[in-house]
């Protein structure tokens, strides 16, 4: 289960109406708006990126065992990564000119995966808290691809205790 206080916020996005994000947005914007489904279930267990002519035309996280809907435009070359088991991404370097250019993932395990070009404009996304990691992926996109991203961290789902509470007498 995530912090109380991270849940009462996203409820509260939720009853105003609008979006259930609220951070920043990397890149020049424009396009329809997309975001990652929110669940509070799975960890992000794997992600596709689609490439093509230069840009980053969509991206595809995996909840658990599921693929999450693909966001962005359709078309260009899908490379997939898998998370190792307690592996999360805990930053990101994104590239933009008019589009996402490319992404560089940095997970928990000290490991790398590489999308797209990084030129143009960078920028880095990582939690404000210690020990928070990605929970989800939301932007905009064009016709050709993704026109701006941003990121949502939170920390990890715990694990349920099997232990019998304690019973003080």
């Amino acid at each position: 289960m995530r912090r109380p206080e991270a849940m009462l916020l996203l409820l509260t996005l939720a009853l105003l109406g609008g979006p259930t994000w609220a951070g920043k947005m990397y890149g020049p914007g424009g396009g329809k708006y997309f975001t990652t489904t929110e669940d509070y279930d799975h960890e992000i267990t794997g992600l596709r990126v689609s490439v093509g002519l230069l840009l980053v035309k969509s991206v595809q996280v995996k909840l658990g065992d599921t693929w999450d809907v693909k966001q962005g435009a359709s078309g260009g070359n899908t490379q997939e990564v898998t998370l190792q088991p307690d592996e999360y991404i805990t930053k990101v370097f994104v590239a933009f000119q008019t589009f996402l250019r490319g992404m560089v993932l940095y997970t928990s395990k000290d490991r790398t995966f590489y999308f797209g070009k990084l030129d143009g404009q960078i920028f880095s996304a990582y939690p404000s808290q210690e020990g928070q990691v990605l929970v989800g992926i939301y932007g905009q996109y064009g016709l050709l691809g993704i026109k701006s991203i941003g990121f949502e961290w939170n920390y990890p789902l715990e694990e349920p205790t099997t232990e019998p509470p304690v019973i003080v007498t």
